[in-house]
């Protein structure tokens, strides 16, 4: 439980300052989707209810906390799969309780390293989507 805690806040504070620097972007880890910039090519593999707007700018979250957690800047390959309708994370950490909400799981190959990731993602009152991404441990079922 104090590892899934100090993973939660490590996150948090990983992705809090490159999303403070962004005008006009929360620094939260629940973000409304950000302004594009010039980013990395990624490759996407499988299926998604992303569109690609919203896959780069959840790529933006996944590469910041990367290079602060796992000290990497490659990302290559993305494997993207969307979890059946309903589905809800046993683990509190991983759930989100807006309305319309769905999760994703991807799993980027981070400087070689199979690295899964929960995406929730859900219809934002502003317009667009709102989104909320986990690293998920290896061998830890959300």
């Amino acid at each position: 439980m104090i590892h899934r805690l100090v993973l939660g806040v490590t996150f948090f504070v990983a992705l809090a300052l490159p999303a403070a620097a962004q005008v006009g972007a929360p620094s939260t880890l629940q973000s409304s989707t950000p302004q594009s910039a010039a980013r990395p090519a990624y490759t996407y593999v499988g299926q998604s209810r992303a569109n690609v707007q919203l896959k780069n700018d959840v790529m933006i979250m996944v590469s910041g906390y990367s290079r602060h957690q796992h000290s990497c800047k490659t990302i290559t390959t993305v494997e993207t799969a969307p979890l059946r309708q309903g589905y809800e994370p046993k683990t509190a950490m991983f759930r989100v309780s807006e309305p319309q909400h769905f999760y994703e799981r991807w799993t980027a190959d981070v400087c070689g390293t199979k690295r899964a990731f929960l995406v929730a993602m859900w219809p934002s009152p502003k317009g667009g989507v709102d989104f909320k991404v986990v690293e998920v441990p290896p061998g830890t079922e959300p």
